[in-house]
């Protein structure tokens, strides 16, 4: 038997490379420009056969982009579960600069969903942002963040803060003549969060 014909037996294995090639061409081309004929021929797997696992090309889409959130979650388990502890603003702005800088094909799809008029949510994105901002309600009612801030507004700022620097560092680079350092940018954002913009007296 070939590595192919194992590989087309094995639907974990089938469902793992038709979801990294159809995100890589919907991150490339968008949804509209993309089609199932196009992730067979590169992911190696027939047609009929992807149409049989995920269904449609909106299903699979769909799953591409529950993929990509979920990925967060099993990259960091701890944090994930961490549903009653008091967010350390510090780490979390870590945990996700790291995941999505890792992930710049994901990085690509998000910007390529706004490009293409695509504002729905993502599956599993509610549940991020809700664990964001509990744990935010539980630091604040352990007085360790302002309670006068709206926590769901504070988890949008911080994702905001890490895809506008991974979104357009390499523009910056050229801005300003030389790259710019992940850890310098988040160091200046934590700074900015913990201690504000106005001099200490």
């Amino acid at each position: 038997m070939t590595q192919l014909q194992r590989r087309t037996r094995d639907p974990v294995a089938v469902r793992t490379t038709v979801l990294d090639a159809a995100l890589e061409l919907f991150a490339q081309h968008g949804f509209a420009d993309t089609s199932l004929r196009d992730i067979s021929r590169k992911s190696g797997v027939a047609h009929p056969l992807i149409l049989h696992h995920f269904g449609s090309k909106e299903s699979l889409y769909a799953e591409v982009k529950r993929r990509v959130v979920e990925g967060y979650a099993q990259r960091f388990p701890a944090a994930a579960r961490a549903v009653n502890r008091p967010i350390n603003l510090r780490a979390e702005l870590r945990r996700i600069m790291t995941y999505v800088g890792e992930n710049e094909l994901a990085l690509r799809l998000c910007a390529r969903t706004r490009v293409d008029g695509d504002y729905q949510v993502w599956p599993g994105e509610p549940n991020l942002f809700d664990l964001l901002e509990r744990r935010m309600k539980v630091a604040q009612e352990q007085g360790l963040l302002r309670d006068d801030l709206d926590p769901r507004q504070l988890s949008v700022m911080i994702m905001g803060i890490v895809f506008f620097w991974l979104e357009n560092r390499k523009h910056f680079a050229e801005r300003f003549g030389k790259p710019l350092d992940n850890n310098s940018y988040l160091n200046t954002a934590i700074k900015m969060i913990e201690e504000g913009l106005l001099p200490r007296k």
